[in-house]
């Protein structure tokens, strides 16, 4: 058996080896990490389950690094989302599930399989915008779950643990795929005020539980409007709670900038001042 210092060596040599990809070397890098006698206690512990946040956290990290526009942050984060990936591959492979060349292969089968136009030399069919092959892609996608599981639910394509705007959005996507949706922006419009008008009566009832049940509607109609406009409404609240960000700090710099602050002054001072951020974010 070899001695820790052994070890420690054979693995510098690998890392120093240029001629190793460096997809590779990360790879490698996981499995010491991960070794039960020479690596770290802190990746030994690891599993699935709390392995899972820092995925999430780190693709969160990814968005704001693009909405940012910050391309050297975002090739970091970019690093640090793959590592999420090579690790949870690595506690696959320690449990005989599949490994990352698995994982891969899925993925590069799974774009052929659904870009036939592309790749399939039997296909023909001339696909001219996006639209044509996002309902392409659906398409297939729906077969391969229809032999998946016998009379699937529309439902059942909505990932569970998506954050509730983006889950909410999916709901509405895959059931109007079933043919269950409004005919127009103008009928999710005019759901959204009978919601409104039903949120007013909770509101004057002063009952918490319809104020949940009907606020909870009204959100999803509101949802409904953006998602049958075309619009993706992550998106669309992401801009609104940015601009509203830069619009209350830049509030908060003019009145400091007379000499206030911002939390001291009155309500009509506030909106004045907010009124002048708007010239600065529109």
């Amino acid at each position: 058996m070899k001695s820790t210092n052994e070890k420690n060596i054979e693995n510098i040599e690998f890392l120093e080896n240029k001629n190793i990809k460096n997809i590779e070397k990360l790879i490698k890098i996981m499995s010491y990490l991960r070794d039960p006698k020479y690596g770290c206690a802190w990746d030994r512990k690891q599993s699935f389950e709390s392995i899972a946040p820092y995925t999430v956290e780190e693709a969160y990290e990814v968005v704001q690094a693009i909405q940012d526009g910050d391309f050297e942050g975002l090739k970091d984060e970019l690093g640090d989302l793959l590592l999420q990936v090579v690790f949870l591959s690595q506690l696959a492979n320690e449990k005989n599930l599949f490994n990352f060349d698995n994982v891969v292969l899925s993925i590069n089968e799974k774009l052929i399989r659904r870009h036939p136009h592309i790749f399939d030399n039997k296909n023909q069919k001339t696909l001219n915008t996006p639209e044509d092959v996002k309902n392409q892609w659906d398409k297939i996608k729906l077969e391969e779950n229809n032999n998946k599981k016998f009379d699937a639910s529309a439902l059942d394509r909505v990932t569970k643990t998506l954050p509730s705007v983006l889950k909410s959005q999916k709901i509405q996507e895959e059931v109007s795929k079933d043919g269950f949706d409004f005919k127009n922006v103008e009928n999710c419009i005019n759901k959204l005020l009978e919601e409104l008008n039903e949120y007013k009566d909770a509101l004057q009832a002063q009952n918490e539980k319809n104020l949940i049940d009907e606020g909870g509607d009204l959100l999803f109609s509101a949802i409904n409007i953006l998602r049958k406009s075309g619009i993706n409404s992550e998106e669309a609240l992401n801009y609104a709670n940015t601009k509203f960000v830069n619009r209350y700090r830049k509030a908060e710099e003019l009145a400091s900038d007379d000499g206030f602050q911002f939390k001291e002054i009155t309500i009509s001072q506030k909106n004045e001042y907010w009124i002048k951020s708007k010239k600065f974010y529109s």
